[in-house]
């Protein structure tokens, strides 16, 4: 496995425990099971903050997929 792929799944992992802890912080805000737009509406800052710093981090990420996508499917 070359330094491409080892970033590609590293940054991947990363990712996939960001959305995770994301999606846990979100369903804490449920009302009886349910989420709502009012327990939502507070964590709106961070979750558009979260947004925003993750912009730039998730498309550089798709387009290493793309590399090795292609790269895999050249040497096949």
């Amino acid at each position: 496995m070359d330094q491409w792929s080892k970033l590609f799944w590293q940054v991947g992992a990363i990712l996939s425990l960001i959305l995770l802890v994301t999606a846990i912080m979100a369903l804490s805000t449920s009302e009886n099971g349910r989420l709502t737009v009012d327990g939502l509406q507070g964590m709106s800052g961070t979750f558009t903050l979260l947004y925003d710093a993750l912009q730039w981090v998730v498309y550089p990420w798709l387009g290493l997929g793309l590399y090795l996508l292609i790269r895999w499917f050249r040497r096949r």
